[in-house]
């Protein structure tokens, strides 16, 4: 243990308090003797300054869970504004611990393509770039970008909500950007056919690894699109996880009337759900993990 404050090691008791918010529980008090500042074992903890600290671990694996918050708020007893700052909470923790424990010098191959889903309304797109590693299905990176939308729904949504701007090109370069410094020893990296792809690999790698695209497929019924019908998937690995995320996050789920109010809130969810997953892929319990 260090002093928040100084990083000081040279500090002493400073007695207790016993905190009503964490039902009774006897806290120590520290004094830090170079800079002079209090400090105790709940400063810096997750669940520190909140009311109901209890309740985190419940909201989390609900949430990663294929819970709704608003279900979430009722079935923990919570008001749905409670669920909402404990999701900001668990989510910017997520990130970054995530940005932490992301690097791995045995990954060697990657996958990555990019999710779809809305923001309101279907005539406000979002898109959702992901890297996965092969192997382990270990989630590298991922990222959230607006987007215009397509087919019948471009007239709609540009006279009724105007313009939409496309990021999808920086969020994608971000996503390999962060793959780049995670996978120093990567040799080859995957993706379909998109146009748009071999350009942002070329501008990341410069042309050092070598990559392979492959024709995209019809979806079969049961992976609601993102596993693919008949035969070997060559981009199993990354199908499956898509699968998995839309399964877990409520939010993502086809058809469904719960919908993403803001992209903010959406990235907070996906980076508290990519670090569920890698916790659970290594089989550790990610909740006190994170806490």
């Amino acid at each position: 243990m260090v002093c928040p404050r100084c990083k000081s090691e040279n500090f002493k008791k400073n007695g207790s308090y016993t905190s009503k918010s964490h039902r009774q529980k006897l806290v120590q008090r520290y004094y830090c003797r170079d800079c002079e500042s209090t400090f105790s074992d709940q400063t810096g903890t997750l669940t520190c300054g909140e009311r109901k600290p209890y309740a985190t671990q419940l909201v989390m694996r609900l949430l990663m869970s294929g819970v709704s918050q608003r279900r979430c708020a009722k079935i923990a007893d919570l008001h749905p504004i409670t669920v909402a700052r404990k999701l900001e909470r668990l989510g910017l923790r997520a990130a970054a611990r995530n940005l932490e424990e992301s690097t791995l010098d045995s990954i060697e191959e990657v996958i990555f393509d990019e999710m779809e889903t809305f923001e309101h309304t279907k005539c406000k797109p979002v898109s959702i770039p992901l890297a996965v590693e092969k192997q382990s299905r270990r989630i590298i990176a991922i990222g959230v970008a607006s987007m215009p939308a397509k087919g019948k729904l471009a007239k709609i949504s540009g006279a009724k909500y105007g313009a939409r701007d496309d990021d999808r090109k920086e969020a994608l370069a971000h996503v390999l950007e962060c793959v780049k410094n995670a996978a120093p020893g990567i040799k080859v990296i995957k993706s379909d056919m998109c146009p748009r792809y071999p350009n942002i690999v070329k501008k990341t790698f410069g042309g050092q690894i070598k990559h392979i695209t492959y024709k995209g497929r019809r979806g079969c019924i049961v992976g609601q699109g993102e596993l693919k019908r008949g035969g070997f998937d060559t981009l199993f690995s990354l199908n499956h996880t898509c699968a998995m995320v839309r399964d877990n996050l409520k939010r993502l789920s086809r058809r469904t009337w719960c919908t993403t109010k803001k992209r903010g809130c959406l990235k907070w969810m996906l980076d508290l759900y990519v670090w569920c997953h890698n916790q659970l892929l290594l089989g550790a319990d990610w909740g006190m993990a994170l806490a």
